[in-house]
């Protein structure tokens, strides 16, 4: 088994997709909203591009039955229900929910890999339960951080890295690691004792903060809390079954 990871969120080569699996990460917080939401009973997630979109495939679902969440340049969106922190997602509001998602950064990403075999959710909630199906399922693997408005993040990398740390325990010997998937292990393991540091000198943790939102850094810092690995198919995120 080979694991890359995409440094930068640029669109892969077709081809290096579709023999692959991909796990999507965007930890500050577009994949922890969507694993912690699915965690606390929600139906699914529909990623979109564009707040038009969002407020688009809205009409189309019955009244009650979906909600919109997300952010635009870090702010909530005026119309919606939700906004882009995981602490929002909580059961008595969003149990058997479809949730319409649009962020900056996250929501993008899916429709850069959708080609790939498998793509998966990811982010420190449920990184063990997200290796062990990435090395379940037998294929080469392709970690996806969502960057930062195109440009590399400190803390997606970070997450990578300790999913290859975690496969590595799991395969050991097996596992081929690229150039990237090496670096980011290093990454992972100088901030493998405190993971806010790595979110707290990322240029998206910084902007947070001034936001007044810092409470979520520690919050999406959390590792192993959820057990499911929610997966991306013909436009959906469900829990894996």
């Amino acid at each position: 088994m080979e694991i890359d990871i995409q440094l930068l969120p640029i669109p892969p080569s077709p081809a290096l997709l579709l023999n692959r699996s991909v796990v999507v990460l965007d930890v500050l917080r577009a994949t922890s909203v969507i694993v912690h939401a699915l965690s606390q009973g929600a139906k699914e997630f529909i990623p979109v591009p564009s707040v038009e979109e969002a407020f688009e495939k809205k009409k189309r679902y019955p009244p009650g039955t979906t909600l919109l969440g997300g952010e635009k340049d870090t702010q909530p969106i005026e119309g919606f229900d939700l906004g882009n922190s995981p602490r929002e997602y909580v059961a008595d509001r969003i149990k058997d929910k479809r949730i319409i998602l649009r962020t900056t950064n996250g929501t993008q990403a899916f429709h850069l890999i959708a080609l790939a075999k498998e793509v998966m959710v990811a982010s420190f909630f449920n990184v063990g339960a997200a290796a062990r199906r990435c090395v379940a399922s037998g294929l080469d693997l392709l970690a996806f951080p969502s960057g930062d408005e195109g440009r590399f993040s400190i803390e997606d990398t970070v997450c990578a890295g300790m999913i290859v740390d975690q496969i590595l325990k799991i395969q050991g010997k097996e596992i081929t690691l690229t150039d990237a998937s090496h670096a980011a292990h290093i990454l992972f393991k100088r901030f493998e004792n405190d993971l806010t540091e790595a979110f707290s000198l990322s240029h998206h943790g910084k902007r947070l903060i001034g936001l007044g939102r810092g409470d979520d850094l520690p919050f999406c810092a959390r590792t192993n809390i959820a057990s499911i690995v929610p997966v991306f198919k013909e436009g959906v995120i469900r829990s894996a079954d």
